[in-house]
């Protein structure tokens, strides 16, 4: 049996700008900039600034791994200690894991980098949980794609700030190699600040929305129920068929840090940590003023952003392809400086990974969005996409810790996933015919306390 909370006093007669869906949003993206955002950043430069990729690629596959567990049991868990406390769970192991990093690049200490990863594997979890269903359950459904924008730009804006910071400590550095210490040290301050504005979000029940509707929660009465629900959600028909999609959404990201590593200088690499997060910036409005048009049919909507999604997607990997080849053929691999011989064409590649692979995440949270009935249905939703999203991630990064492996096979598996989530993908677009969330007004929530009184 389960219970809605309400927890509702009264209308909102003083409705606080702290209580509001904007303040919400702002702390969300705060702790996005600085914890994950950062996390990107060091990402950006290609195996987290170090020479090699290997190490580092295993490290985040030990990340993704606990990630990918954890999340999954962190929608159930948000649930019951709310996702204010989830949110500043999900900040604390960032900081550890550039810690790690950076004991790494200085001595070579791979069991702490290996230790911080384990935990922010696990925080991690915690985090996007709980960060995916406030972006999506805290704004009425006509405003989460707006938002979903803003927190990805706040997202990109930490690897915007710290390549800007990369940029400035290594810009004179033309060859490959790792980057300078004091980077990571610099990123590991900023990433400290996660936790204390994470502890600024308000819990759902003491949220307004402008357009008089309340956050319904709905928690069930004891935590087994709660893990119950979760396995329920996670085996039925609309989710087992958005599985590849979730799975292939993010899978691209540890071939693209490969890729930096492996062909582009320091320098070069940290011009990419800075410019390539404007990519997603613009896909994320983008696809955000497609999905909420609501001039648009919803299901027109949601199947025009897709079809332009994997458009751009498969021309990413064609052109990977036509590039690896090159690349391959070539008498001594070529490592590209910025804005010198071959650079350009190889870069824009890494762009557009980015444009493409933002706008895709964007849309399946949209998309799971529509289809949760309450706060707490969401979190659960979100929980395990993102928890299958890790899953890929830890196969994509466990497949770039061989140093010889064949670039040719991340392609094709990229390639291959993308092909196989469209059917199953366009059915559940199909079937969609609107927000499935269940509307409840403050005028309903007083007139109701009025009477039990």
């Amino acid at each position: 049996m389960s219970s809605i909370t309400s927890h509702a006093a009264p209308i909102h007669k003083n409705k606080s700008l702290f209580r509001s869906v904007p303040f919400q949003i702002l702390v969300a993206c705060g702790v996005s900039f600085t914890a994950p955002g950062m996390w990107d950043a060091l990402g950006g430069l290609g195996a987290g600034g170090a020479a090699e990729p290997y190490a580092v690629s295993a490290a985040n596959a030990l990340v993704y791994g606990l990630f990918a567990v954890v999340c999954v049991l962190a929608g159930a868990i948000n649930n019951r200690i709310g996702l204010n406390y989830g949110l500043a769970l999900g900040a604390i192991g960032y900081p550890l894991y550039g810690a790690g990093l950076y004991t790494n690049s200085v001595s070579a200490n791979t069991w702490f980098m290996l230790f911080g990863s384990a935990l922010c594997g696990i925080s991690a979890g915690f985090f996007w949980a709980a960060e995916a269903a406030i972006i999506i359950g805290y704004p009425s459904p006509g405003d989460r794609a707006f938002y979903l924008a803003i927190w990805q730009s706040a997202k990109a804006a930490g690897p915007i700030v710290g390549g800007a910071i990369n940029l400035g400590l290594n810009a004179n550095r033309k060859t490959a190699g790792s980057v300078s210490t004091s980077t990571y040290i610099v990123f590991i301050a900023i990433m400290c600040l996660g936790l204390p504005i994470a502890l600024c979000l308000s819990p759902a029940h003491k949220v307004w929305r402008k357009d008089g509707t309340r956050i319904v929660t709905e928690r069930a009465a004891s935590w087994g129920q709660e893990f119950k629900a979760v396995g329920k959600l996670f085996i039925s028909r609309r989710i087992l068929l958005l599985l590849p999609a979730f799975f292939i959404s993010y899978f691209y990201n540890g071939f693209m840090s490969t890729w930096l590593t492996t062909y582009f200088t320091v320098r070069s690499r940290a011009f990419s940590s800075f410019f390539t997060n404007f990519a997603g910036i613009f896909s994320s409005f983008i696809i955000a003023a497609l999905l909420d048009n609501q001039k648009i049919y919803i299901k027109t909507r949601g199947k025009i952003a897709f079809i332009s999604i994997v458009t751009i997607l498969f021309g990413t990997w064609i052109w990977a392809s036509i590039l690896q080849n090159q690349l391959y053929n070539a008498t001594t691999a070529p490592v590209f400086d910025w804005f010198q011989g071959g650079f350009g064409k190889s870069y824009a590649l890494v762009f557009f990974w980015q444009f493409g692979g933002q706008s895709f995440q964007q849309f399946l949270y949209w998309l799971v969005g529509q289809y949760a009935t309450d706060l707490s249905n969401l979190s659960h939703h979100t929980g395990i996409l993102r928890g299958v999203e890790a899953l890929g991630q830890t196969v994509a990064w466990a497949m770039q810790t061989e140093g010889n492996a064949n670039h040719f096979v991340s392609i094709g598996i990229n390639f291959g996933f993308t092909v196989l989530c469209i059917l199953p993908t366009w059915i559940v677009l199909s079937e969609l015919e609107g927000s499935h969330e269940t509307v409840v007004t403050e005028e309903e929530v007083d007139n109701k306390l009025s009477g039990n009184a």
